[in-house]
């Protein structure tokens, strides 16, 4: 089976002469397309593996190196001063916005990009990453030597990384199960943060925030004049993808949620015709979904494919991943979403409309309910809690509902975003337990949540709810859930659109209370009702899934995946076993083997990528 292995995007590098042209050479072998600015040690590179990635040199002014998918490609057109039939490269049109707004053109794009721009007459060098880090960036940056691109490996072709392990992103993997910007796997790496730009002038040098979530609460509107309001702004965001692909090139994911479901209702009826829609099944019944999609597809009469992944599938995949990925990535729904999109691949698509970002913007997970939950607690008065409760309950016996009063009253002290994210194998467990000794002492354990403390505090003046949301947009969109699906629809060959994630509606969203986004006990509150009439009601009340992989099951009942993960991480050579303590990984096997939760079973998955990892790559 053939695995693409996404190569595509840009380089900028500001360096000494004689090793830009050491490293133009390097680059060149390695596929790009090379520029070296005359009489200023600038290189710019291009690999041009999509529409939308390459070169553009204006001559003895500067140069653009990029990676875009902007959806208002036609309207920057017209901003730049250039006609709609005038058939002009993409870096041409962001140098003309650059001329006539600098920086602050970046405001006026829409879409996913990344580029690197140097202006030879002001001696300016511009790079940044869209306000979601949809397309990212990653850089070095030693005195005077300063490299970016919008892949790691980009970096390791020209020679600037040393390979050097950043030992807390190891903590950092194993909590969050990626490692979140700014921090990469390589300690001379980092990433820019979303919505941020990277200036360098012969003055100063440094990252900058240009675009930030602002948490505007309108409270005038009624709860039905809220309701039309999100239809009209989520039509629209769909209709700037769906009108901009060609049609029968496009496909959508279908998950048989909420999410995907209502971009085929409005892609349907945007397009006056019935969408291509693909989707996944398990032989596993807990995790199989396809009753749900199949509800979307008579609803929407679209044109359905399915694919069933198999535990073979998994190990047809699993030792491509090391290489797929330029760092450790634990997310396992990595299997479905590459499978999903090889289908559609093989369908003729080129284009997939994903439905990510709507648990982040409407509030659609559970853990902000359960937060809510958390915060009752302290709707009693102090002293009953301090006086009363929790003496009462330092006595009860640690078992049944005294285990999980204790086990609630715990969790709801501890203040948020540690809070957040308590439920967690690392969190609940102690470094010591976990780590080798000599390997605890090389790394920050706070490493992650601090990071996150710093972004809870950046929205410290929104409401609880919408604070938690910010943090996931930050985290679990940037890092996680974008980085899974776009890697593995650019593995499968396609390329990959988000209309959650438009800037505008994003904007939109953050204008309604958050007491309606989320309810007690009632997660997408005001959106589900906005989608009544729109999705099926079976849709609308379905428990919250997603496009998980059984890994659980099968790592207990498929021989072949059973001895794949001994084989890799209970070995005497095991890679991780440098870092992790040999006991521990053999308590969790046990536990994961007695145990009906698949919660052991999904971290074995996320030591074992880190195995693969290390193995391949250090």
């Amino acid at each position: 089976m053939e695995i693409n292995n996404p190569y595509g995007g840009f380089l900028i590098a500001k360096d000494s002469a004689l090793d830009l042209a050491e490293k133009a050479g390097i680059l060149s072998k390695n596929g790009a397309k090379v520029h070296i600015i005359d009489g200023n040690p600038i290189l710019l590179a291009a690999w041009e593996e999509f529409e939308g990635q390459g070169l553009w040199v204006s001559s003895g002014h500067g140069a653009v190196a990029y990676d875009l998918e902007l959806s208002n490609s036609e309207n920057l057109k017209k901003l730049a001063g250039f006609d709609n039939s005038d058939n002009v490269d993409p870096g041409e049109i962001l140098w003309a916005l650059y001329n006539s707004y600098g920086p602050q053109m970046l405001d006026y794009l829409r879409g996913s990009f990344c580029f690197g721009l140097w202006d030879t007459r002001k001696e300016f060098l511009l790079t940044a990453t869209d306000p979601y880090g949809l397309r990212p960036v990653v850089y070095t940056r030693k005195n005077e030597h300063f490299a970016a691109a919008s892949r790691i490996r980009h970096l390791l072709w020209a020679g600037y990384s040393k390979r050097q392990l950043n030992e807390d992103s190891v903590f950092h993997y194993l909590f969050f199960h990626t490692i979140c910007s700014p921090f990469t796997i390589y300690k001379d790496i980092n990433k820019l943060e979303p919505g941020h730009k990277f200036v360098i002038t012969q003055q100063a040098a440094g990252s900058s925030l240009y675009y930030d979530i602002q948490y505007r609460v309108n409270n005038s509107l009624s709860e039905q004049e809220w309701i039309q309001r999100i239809r009209d702004e989520l039509e629209k965001a769909v209709a700037v993808y769906a009108k901009a692909l060609p049609y029968d090139k496009t496909g959508c994911f279908l998950s048989g949620g909420t999410d995907s479901s209502s971009i085929v209702a409005y892609y349907t009826k945007l397009m006056k015709k019935p969408a291509k829609t693909f989707s996944i099944g398990f032989d596993e019944s807990k995790y199989n979904e396809l009753d749900y999609a199949d509800i979307a597809v008579k609803r929407y009469q679209s044109q359905q494919k399915e694919y069933y992944v198999t535990p073979d599938d998994v190990l047809v995949l699993i030792n491509a991943l090391p290489s797929l990925y330029d760092e450790p990535f634990g997310n396992a729904s990595v299997i479905p979403a590459f499978f999903c999109s090889k289908s559609a691949g093989d369908a003729g698509m080129k284009y997939l409309l994903g439905g990510d970002g709507g648990d982040e913007i409407f509030g659609g997970n559970e853990r902000y309910v359960t937060d809510m939950v958390f915060q009752r607690y302290f709707f009693l008065p102090k002293v009953l809690r301090k006086a009363v409760v929790e003496p009462l309950l330092s006595w009860m016996p640690s078992a049944g509902l005294f285990y999980k009063a204790k086990r609630y009253v715990r969790r709801s002290n501890i203040p948020n975003p540690e809070r957040f994210y308590s439920y967690n194998l690392l969190a609940e467990t102690s470094p010591e337990v976990i780590f080798k000794k000599e390997f605890i002492h090389h790394i920050d354990t706070r490493s992650f949540m601090d990071t996150a403390s710093r972004h809870y505090q950046n929205v410290s003046y929104a409401e609880e709810t919408n604070r938690l949301l910010y943090l996931d947009m930050k985290f679990t969109i940037t890092d996680n859930d974008i980085r899974k699906v776009t890697q593995m629809v650019e593995a499968a060959g396609l390329r990959v659109r988000y209309p959650y994630l438009d800037r505008d509606l994003v904007d939109f969203t953050t204008t309604i209370p958050a007491d309606i986004k989320v309810k007690w006990g009632k997660n997408r509150y005001i959106f589900k009702k906005a989608m009544n009439g729109i999705l099926p009601d079976e849709i609308i009340h379905k428990t919250k899934h997603g496009m998980g992989l059984p890994i659980d099951p099968w790592f207990k009942k498929n021989v072949k995946l059973k001895e794949f993960l001994a084989d890799h991480i209970f070995s005497e050579n095991a890679a991780i076993n440098t870092y992790i303590n040999q006991e521990f990984m053999q308590s969790i096997y046990k536990l994961h083997k007695e145990s009906e939760t698949s919660y052991y079973g999904d971290n074995l998955w996320v030591f074992l990528i880190l195995e693969l990892w290390l193995r391949k790559n250090l």
